[in-house]
């Protein structure tokens, strides 16, 4: 079955444009050809806007001053004084005297309390090292009114 004269002519003016745009494109990929080159593109101009700033080094920040409270200076932790006078040869008893006696807080790691015991301080100092200064968490009872 032959197409109709109408299909046959729409067929042959597609393969006339479908060649005449290959012979184009084959033209200007080659650089032959009488069509103009194009005008090369505006070369963006940057801005300050546009362009980011590499990061200051650090050592070119300068120090800032300090503006809080400063630190007292370091002094050593009390523990060590019941260490001291164990050393010097003060009794268990006397040093359970003397924590009881002042109200500094003992502020003791288990590092601390290995020192303590290595260096011959009993447990009952130690415990009273760690009640020292600090309020009794459960309050004591009191009995009810009749």
């Amino acid at each position: 079955m032959r197409p109709e004269p109408t299909v046959r002519l729409w067929l042959a003016g597609a393969a006339l444009a479908l060649s005449a745009g290959l012979l184009v494109a084959v033209a200007c990929a080659s650089g032959g050809g009488t069509a103009a080159a194009p005008a090369p593109a505006a070369t963006p101009v940057p801005t300050a806007a546009a362009t980011p700033r590499p990061p200051v080094p650090a050592a070119r920040v300068p120090d800032q001053p300090y503006v809080g409270t400063p630190r007292p200076a370091a002094s050593s932790p009390p523990y060590l004084e019941i260490m001291r006078l164990r050393s010097r040869g003060q009794t268990n008893e006397q040093l359970l005297a003397k924590v009881r006696s002042e109200s500094v807080v003992y502020t003791l790691s288990t590092y601390d309390i290995q020192k303590l015991r290595a260096s011959g301080v009993s447990e009952d100092v130690i415990e009273a090292m760690l009640a020292s200064g600090r309020q009794a968490l459960t309050p004591t009872p009191t009995p009810a009114a009749p």
